[in-house]
């Protein structure tokens, strides 16, 4: 059986107590994110990643078309960079069109 716990806080206290609890969560999320845009993947990960074949890849880095690091023979994609590489060509929609000119799409 769970016993219940009653404490008193005065709202200062309180408000101390969650701004802190947040402050915490906010920043293992940020660390979180950070690591995660660094990771880096093999080819087989950023080819599973982008949905482009192995091969289609190892094109894209001999054309250097696509950012890579190559230490020794082994080749690695940064996330972040491969999310902006993608992100580069990435095409306007009507809409975004019409917005950028000012005028209304409807």
């Amino acid at each position: 059986m769970a016993q219940n716990i009653i404490i008193q806080f005065t709202e200062t206290e309180f408000r101390e107590i969650v701004k802190s609890s947040v402050s915490e969560i906010l920043r293992e999320n940020t660390l979180t994110k950070t690591e995660e845009l660094n990771k880096l993947f093999s080819v087989k990960e950023a080819s599973n990643f982008l949905n482009l074949a192995p091969q289609t890849l190892y094109g894209f880095t001999s054309n250097r078309t696509i950012p890579f690091i190559k230490r020794g023979k082994k080749l690695y994609f940064k996330k972040f960079d491969l999310e902006v590489w993608l992100s580069e060509g990435k095409k306007d929609s009507i809409k975004e069109i019409a917005n950028k000119k000012g005028g209304k799409y409807e």
